[in-house]
């Protein structure tokens, strides 16, 4: 069986020294679009709040690196003073491109477990293997939803992945991506045959997505997703207690971000029945389990979050359904290319499309991305109003092609923002985990800067890149 590509050979990422020593120190004016940019201080309070909710509820939380594919997002998401750092990647890429900070956990006893978040293809076997080799078969876990797949494991010798192979088994809790739904046939012969065979597999625990949480439209639907998740989940681990195997070691981790960090709520206080029902169904699955979120994009945040009202602001004391553009950590940087006010309403060409904004749509607007109140110019008017769901005025992308997006104007002509060719402006993505893969790099600022230094770029944060 041939030995994989070393990583640095399959996916070349730019230099990080010389990135840095050409772009930190500069005004986000003087940089050439388009240019994807990160907040550090909005990214800090997001994932800050997430570790404070899990620790007020009593959960683990195993952190996505998919989105923001950084090792620094990624330290972030699992602060400094953690016990064990759980993550969960979805290419084999960003497990090799964590290796060396997994390995510096380790160093500092902390207790590592990195699951490769969708069931893989047998390709991926033997790149899965040497990293399991590196850090220790119990660091490296699969997410398995079908039992033929334990066939095509038993196939690779030991030599390549030391024994047992960690597994989560998949649950569909209704999101019907992947996964075996708890009363399944499928559900009962994989769980069986993994418990029957403890000197190859250890059977970790049982892992939901709740993706179609993406649709909610208030924090009561993400709570209720959230309890119901949890019970889909426990009830399929209680298939493994069926086969022989004891509670006290499986793992229930579930979770979207419109679910994870909708439990904010409850860390706020939140009384509704909904937030009462989540809690009690956390607490009633502890008794058995041990309990842990999972979510990805929430250190930047996006539209698409923005509109499922999941959780409350970073800043309010009182709980709240909304969140805050406050809240939005990536945003990008674009150039005005062409105007045409001529047009029956107001337009502006910008030189990015949809290979830097992506092109999934977002519930709460009919465009692909919003122009923010930033400009790069301190001298020019006040840019005026900002799109928002309360107020329906402002420059959003309306339409996209490949390289190229149409700003369209809504609202009345004469609250206008007047826009210049040249003019440098900020968007929010609908979708930061698509806007973010046409880039290659982050350029970091800092809004706790004061005054115009929040506009100077303080660290380059390269992005890893490839499957």
């Amino acid at each position: 069986m041939a030995s994989p590509m070393p990583p640095s050979m399959l996916y070349l990422n730019s230099s990080d020294a010389a990135l840095k020593r050409h772009f930190r120190g500069r005004h986000l004016r003087d940089i050439n679009p388009p240019a994807a940019i990160i907040d550090a201080a909005v990214v800090r309070r997001n994932c800050a709040s997430m570790l404070q909710t899990v620790k007020h509820l009593g959960v683990g939380f195993r952190a996505h690196v998919k989105t923001h594919k950084t090792t620094q997002i990624t330290r972030l998401q699992v602060g400094d003073d953690a016990e064990r750092v759980n993550l969960i990647v979805s290419t084999v890429t960003e497990a090799e491109q964590l290796l060396p900070y997994l390995l510096e956990c380790k160093a500092r006893g902390k207790a590592v477990n990195v699951l490769y978040g969708v069931p893989p293809p047998p390709s991926a076997f033997l790149r899965l293997g040497a990293l399991a080799r590196r850090l220790g078969s119990e660091s490296v876990s699969l997410l398995l939803d079908h039992p033929d797949v334990l066939e095509c494991l038993s196939q690779i010798p030991s030599r390549e992945w030391p024994r047992p192979i960690f597994a989560f088994v998949k649950v569909d809790t209704g999101y019907h991506r992947a996964g075996a739904t708890p009363e399944s046939t499928r559900m009962r012969d994989l769980v069986e045959k993994l418990v029957a065979n403890k000197e190859q597999y250890s059977l970790q625990g049982f892992y939901s997505h709740m993706g179609h949480s993406y649709g909610f439209s208030s924090s009561d639907e993400a709570l209720e997703g959230l309890a119901a998740e949890l019970e889909g989940a426990a009830k399929a681990a209680e298939v493994a207690t069926g086969a022989g195997t004891t509670t006290d070691k499986l793992i229930i981790t579930v979770g979207a971000t419109p679910t994870a960090t909708g439990a904010q709520n409850i860390m706020a206080g939140a009384t509704t029945p909904q937030a009462k029902k989540a809690r009690e169904a956390i607490e009633r699955v502890k008794e058995h389990f041990k309990v842990e979120l999972h979510a990805g994009v929430y250190p930047v945040l996006d539209l698409q979050q923005l509109a499922t009202r999941a959780r409350p602001p970073a800043r309010a004391e009182q709980p709240s359904t909304h969140l805050s553009t406050e809240a939005l950590g990536l945003r990008i940087l674009v150039q005005v290319a062409s105007v045409y006010n001529d047009r029956g309403k107001p337009e502006a060409l910008i030189a990015a499309g949809t290979l830097a904004l992506g092109r999934e749509p977002c519930k709460s607007y009919p465009g692909w991305a919003i122009v923010t109140p930033w400009q790069s110019e301190t001298s020019k008017p006040a840019p005026g109003p900002t799109y928002s769901e309360d107020d329906r005025r402002g420059w959003i992308v309306g339409r996209i092609s490949q390289e190229h997006g149409i700003l369209t104007w809504e609202g009345a002509e004469q609250d206008k923002r007047t826009l210049e060719i040249g003019d440098k402006l900020m968007l929010w993505p609908n979708h930061a985990c698509v806007a973010g893969s046409g880039f290659g790099r982050y350029l970091v600022v800092d809004s706790e800067k004061e005054g115009d230094d929040a506009n100077i770029v303080q660290d380059v944060w390269v992005r890893w890149r490839g499957w």
